[in-house]
């Protein structure tokens, strides 16, 4: 079982962008980061954390469906998710560049990682999160997510 270091301290930057405002780290010594190192992902002791002053939309999920699954509802997850997707974008940028280009069985691993890592943190979450918004949750990552990691203009440099 996995856990949190702690609650999500954040500032509201609007329209939709949250900057942490202390550490926020997920531990599981069942998770498989093996895929993710590839991508530039550094998760010693299988902890991922995000720091201070990264910056979130929370959870993707459409205004309409808030009464549904809040973006709260999955936040420590989704932040954590957010970040292994950011790690993905910056070495698809960078691979770009190269001679070799894109490595896309890289990439599809790493995807397939990070979607997984954050089906788990959403069954440690605490509270506990509902079976059905965990699947929910899942499944939209599991199928659009492929547009979120597309490199976009205003990633941060690694």
């Amino acid at each position: 079982m996995g856990k949190f270091n702690n609650k999500i301290q954040a500032e509201f930057n609007p329209p939709k962008q949250w900057i942490l405002s202390r550490v926020l780290s997920y531990q599981n010594d069942e998770i498989d980061i093996g895929a993710l190192k590839d991508v530039g992902v550094n998760a010693p002791g299988n902890r991922v954390t995000c720091h201070k002053g990264f910056k979130t939309d929370l959870a993707s999920t459409p205004k309409i469906l808030w009464n549904i699954i809040a973006p709260w509802d999955i936040a420590r997850a989704a932040i954590i998710h957010d970040l292994l997707y950011l790690r993905i974008r910056q070495y698809r940028r960078k691979v770009s560049k190269s001679l070799g280009g894109e490595n896309y069985e890289i990439i599809k691993k790493a995807k397939v990682a990070a979607d997984n890592i954050f089906l788990i943190a959403m069954r440690d979450a605490n509270p506990k999160v509902s079976s059905w918004k965990i699947y929910a949750a899942y499944y939209a990552v599991y199928w659009f997510g492929r547009w979120s990691i597309i490199p976009r203009k205003g990633d941060p440099d690694e």
